[in-house]
């Protein structure tokens, strides 16, 4: 995945990436992301183990974490919690936008 995928491909992609991969595409070292693990703020995909691999869904949110990390001098355990806030954040304004497809247009607030 390149440079150019990584800022454009679609959060329905079905790619997977290594650690090493998603650690370079993030800005984090494979130890931080192993300490995320740790804290089971990020699950690698099922039976993968050791060699672990990743669904490229982690890379937008990893690397939003890892800017905010990088704006605050955030800890990794504080960053495991953001990351978690974040993708509830992300289904939460999926599950608004499900709800909304459903309300007639002409009922709709704007």
């Amino acid at each position: 995945m390149t440079y150019a995928m990584i800022e454009s491909f679609s959060l329905d992609t079905p790619e997977v990436v290594t650690l090493t991969e998603l650690a370079d595409y993030c800005g984090m070292s494979p130890a931080d992301l192993d300490e995320l693990m740790g804290y089971n703020a990020l699950q690698p995909l099922p039976d993968t183990a050791p060699d672990f691999t990743f669904s490229a869904h982690w890379v937008v949110p990893l690397r939003a974490v890892t800017k905010l990390r990088m704006d605050f001098d955030l800890d990794l355990f504080t960053v495991a919690i953001l990351l978690e806030k974040l993708r509830q954040i992300a289904l939460l304004e999926r599950q608004v936008q499900s709800l909304q497809a459903l309300v007639p247009f002409h009922l709709r607030q704007t």
